[in-house]
């Protein structure tokens, strides 16, 4: 393959990564809303933040993949977005399931 077709396809999936972060972090904000649905009035703070902290870690890691995005180091925000979904994993096996 040429060096552009390379270059091309690490552009889309820099975009594509970016956007699953995006996504990532929505879903890790909106499970605000879920517990208050399940649990309702006894909700308790210990229990929302975990998530809080999570939704900060993948703001923070989208942020950054997307400076990255902008000054042209696709393949860097391709990393950030797998560090970004790796990282969230991490936190929902070891911080939350307990």
């Amino acid at each position: 393959m040429r060096p552009e077709a390379f270059s091309k396809r690490a552009h889309r999936l820099a975009q594509v990564g970016i956007c699953v972060q995006f996504l990532a972090l929505v879903r890790t904000l909106a499970e605000f809303f879920r517990l208050e649905q399940v649990q309702g009035p006894t909700l308790a703070v210990a229990t929302v933040a975990p998530y809080v902290g999570a939704g900060l870690l993948a703001a923070l890691l989208t942020w950054t993949g997307v400076l990255c995005y902008f000054a042209g180091r696709d393949r860097a925000a391709l990393g950030v977005a797998g560090v970004t979904i790796l990282a969230l994993l991490i936190v929902k096996i070891v911080v939350i399931a307990p």
